[in-house]
């Protein structure tokens, strides 16, 4: 993903609150940058562009990006905990000027949160390693259909559509 298809995401009504949220936290843009090029590039390598739909391979993707993201801003403010509070403040920005509907956002914001919630317990893991773990818990992602469903699956990634 190249920064101008980033850049194409954020609209003038939103503009404003990206630039806002970076400037009260100007040490996070490079590595938040970096962390999502290297997401898409690592989710393109292993998935394809399958990865774009609300399947697990799109799972592995919010994980993976908040793990990157969680990881990156750690070893740059050297601050774990800042880093994860960052990671979520960044991806639920995200998902709030998002067009999704409530259960995909429901649902990405889930693997959001396993993400960080993997960074926590796997932190000093390569990024190699990580995502050869993170394609294990890919493996039993549970399919919901509901936000209610979501709640059942508090340590599983979740999807909505099967490949």
């Amino acid at each position: 993903m190249k920064v101008t298809g980033f850049l194409k995401l954020i609209n003038k009504g939103n503009a404003w609150s990206f630039i806002l949220l970076f400037m009260r936290h100007p040490f996070n843009l490079i590595p938040t940058f970096l962390a999502t090029y290297q997401c898409v590039e690592i989710s393109n390598e292993h998935y394809g562009t399958l990865h774009h739909k609300n399947n697990k391979t799109n799972a592995f993707r919010h994980a993976l990006w908040n793990f990157l993201i969680a990881k990156k801003c750690s070893s740059w403010r050297r601050n774990k905990r800042k880093a994860i509070r960052f990671a979520q403040k960044i991806t639920d920005w995200h998902e709030e000027f998002s067009p999704n509907a409530p259960l995909e956002k429901e649902m990405d914001l889930h693997n959001n949160h396993i993400g960080r919630k993997l960074f926590i317990q796997e932190n000093e893991e390569s990024v190699e390693k990580f995502v050869d773990f993170l394609k294990e818990k890919v493996e039993n992602s549970q399919l919901i259909s509901s936000v209610e469903d979501i709640k059942k699956h508090s340590n599983n990634l979740v999807h909505i559509e099967e490949l």
